[in-house]
């Protein structure tokens, strides 16, 4: 009888314990889905995934793909819980159509996602007093890169002012001497670079206000401020000698502008770029040796930057989604990132430790985007947030136009731009 029982016994503790086996292989921790653009750095962002996911016993995938709205558009019933947004034009249109949940009762480290961010930044993810997206990350148009040996030759260079720069470019040039490289082609986006300029002198001459107006189409192209901005940039561009081939600049591709700043046979050695100009910087050359950078210096307002960056938004009304969301937004996310030697990550969390950057020239755009944001001064990319035909088309044509046809034809063009709007 007892030699039964401990069959008996032997028996069940044998089939919970291949049970319990069973039960552990065969389970699936929930998956989570994240979509967005395929970027560099992507592996960073993923291993910071990761330390989510390992965290809260889950999976989390990223799926890059080459358009998301389009895809969440086409694609509502998918299971994706999160997707990043480059663009602030896509959120709203997310919002509009209902495909996207408002953010609004989100907090992130204790704090209301409204207060997490400057006024323009949630300004334009804003749609019907909801805020449906989250701030990842940040990047600086506003900058000036150099060749530091060939810069290093003149003594005159000036940045305390953008006038000042101007001026003594200019002298340089009335000496024989090109000194920017101003690359511009970009197939059928050529025009997009002098957008770029053109907003960063809008921002720093009249300030946050102006340019918000004229990123909503609130003003005409023949304004006065508009007219007396792009004459800047038209000063800038034909000025005689000042631009590195300027008869052709915007037939010459811009991803050649690093091997062109940084060639020592060629003797411009300054280009107005945003961030984007480093990812096309040849490995050989190495920051505060062979290139530096500084932001473009004011006309009249202090700690302006034009920028880009990417948002989050959740596309899963659900906990988890949430959770992770509030986890990617929060002050920790990119601590791991920030810590390798090659990151450009830069936090849009106003509370990110700076101090957990290594890499000395993510710690300078860092400080230009802070400072900027801190006043509330730092704004979108203005062509990124207007009609896509007018920012993403007719902006472009036009400036094609006006660096072709030169400073006389500004105000035909002009007038010809407000017909669009």
């Amino acid at each position: 009888m007892g030699l039964n029982l401990n069959k008996k016994i032997i028996f069940f503790s044998l089939t919970v314990l291949i049970t319990i086996v069973f039960s552990f292989f065969a389970y699936d921790p929930p998956k989570v889905v994240i979509i967005g653009p395929e970027f560099p750095e992507q592996e960073y962002f993923i291993e910071e995934l990761e330390v989510i996911a390992d965290e809260l016993g889950i999976k989390i995938k990223y799926n890059a793909i080459s358009d998301t709205e389009t895809y969440i558009i086409d694609n509502p019933k998918s299971n994706v819980s999160l997707a990043i947004i480059p663009n602030p034009q896509g959120v709203r249109n997310l919002a509009e159509r209902e495909l996207i949940q408002p953010l609004n009762t989100i907090e992130v480290d204790n704090i209301s996602i409204s207060n997490l961010y400057s006024n323009h930044l949630k300004s334009i993810v804003t749609y019907q007093n909801n805020i449906y997206a989250g701030w990842v990350r940040l990047f600086p148009n506003s900058l000036v890169w150099y060749d530091i040996s060939k810069f290093n030759k003149f003594k005159t260079i000036d940045f305390t002012s953008f006038s000042s720069l101007l001026n003594s470019t200019k002298l340089i040039a009335d000496n024989g001497i090109s000194p920017w490289c101003s690359n511009s082609e970009s197939g059928s986006s050529t025009g997009w670079i002098q957008t770029n300029w053109m907003e960063d002198l809008l921002l720093s001459k009249y300030g946050g206000d102006i340019y918000d107006r004229w990123s909503k189409l609130d003003i005409n192209a023949s304004n006065i401020e508009i007219y007396n901005t792009i004459s800047l940039v038209g000063d800038f561009s034909f000025y005689p000698g000042h631009n590195l081939n300027r008869t052709g600049f915007i037939n010459v591709e811009f991803r050649n502008l690093p091997k062109v700043l940084l060639d020592d046979n060629i003797p411009c050695f300054l280009s107005w770029s945003g961030h984007y100009f480093l990812n096309y910087i040849p490995d050989e050359y190495e920051y505060g040796i062979d290139f530096g950078v500084i932001q473009l210096p004011k006309i009249n307002f202090e700690n302006t930057t034009v920028g880009i960056g990417d948002s989050i938004v959740l596309v899963k009304d659900d906990n988890l989604s949430k959770i992770i969301l509030e986890k990617i937004l929060s002050k920790d996310f990119g601590t791991i990132w920030s810590s390798k030697s090659d990151s450009q990550y830069i936090s849009a969390n106003n509370q990110f430790d700076s101090s957990n950057i290594v890499n000395d020239l993510t710690k300078y755009e860092y400080k230009i985007v802070h400072d900027s944001l801190n006043e509330d001064n730092f704004r979108f990319d203005a062509s990124e947030l207007m009609p896509r035909p007018i920012g993403s088309d007719k902006l472009w044509e036009f400036f094609q136009n006006y660096i072709k046809n030169g400073p006389n034809s500004l105000v035909v063009l002009l007038n010809s731009l407000d017909k669009e709007f």
